[in-house]
């Protein structure tokens, strides 16, 4: 009797050992751990973990998924700033959009300024383009300031007070930019830094993110892919 009693109580933690015993997985090599290494210019936003799956909410800023309606101050080319929403250009008949998140006193994006330009002479007759400004801690863009950067006007304080606006690289940005110097907006869209870029479907839909997709393709590529090299 008592040796029966001694086979059950091995086979026992036996059992138990298979679903807990150290199977040797070695995760080192899992490209998922290895760090992003992009130009940005990073913020003090908190970052979050962006997964996406099945379960993911309809309304959200992630791929997949249909913007909110987003509402702030905004401004043309040569304009004055006045009060912008989004909804004018999701009405699933229109065009698709590249939103960019950019700073005035980013270094990345005072160069990358010469490539919005290139893309928007690309792409600006079928792609609608919004750059939205944001503020780092360590610096205060006004609404002159951003207003120079967009125009190339005549303003001191550009690219982190380096240079006058009128010496930005490119062509004046004939699009709307919008204030997000709050940060409100690139933390709902869980950006990290500047430049980062989303490009979204006619009906508001997210089809290209920038943290989600920025390891495996630039943005340059993306718009070559979706609307052809120089469309």
């Amino acid at each position: 009797m008592s040796r029966n009693i001694l086979v059950c109580i091995l086979l026992f933690f036996a059992s138990l050992s298979g679903c807990l015993g150290d199977e040797g997985i070695d995760h080192s090599n899992f490209e998922g751990c290895t760090g992003e290494e992009v130009e940005v210019c990073v913020t003090d936003t908190p970052e979050e973990n962006i997964t996406t799956n099945e379960t993911t909410p309809d309304i959200g800023t992630l791929e997949n998924q249909t913007l909110p309606i987003i509402n702030s101050l905004g401004r043309v080319l040569n304009g004055t700033w006045q009060n912008w929403s989004s909804s004018n250009h999701f009405s699933g008949n229109g065009n698709w959009v590249l939103i960019q998140f950019a700073a005035t006193d980013c270094g990345h994006c005072w160069n990358g300024a010469q490539l919005m330009s290139d893309l928007h002479a690309n792409y600006g007759q079928n792609v609608t383009f919004l750059t939205f400004i944001i503020n780092f801690s360590w610096s205060n863009s006004s609404l002159d300031e951003i207003a120079a950067f967009q125009d190339e006007g005549n303003f001191s304080g550009c690219n982190n007070d380096n240079n006058n606006c009128n010496e930005r690289p490119g062509s004046p940005h004939d699009w709307i930019y919008v204030d997000d110097r709050d940060l409100t907006w690139l933390a709902e869209f869980q950006m990290t830094g500047t430049p980062s870029y989303v490009i979204v479907q006619p009906d508001g839909v997210v089809n290209w993110h920038h943290r989600q997709q920025g390891q495996n393709e630039s943005i340059q590529d993306a718009m070559d892919r979706l609307f052809g090299p120089g469309a």
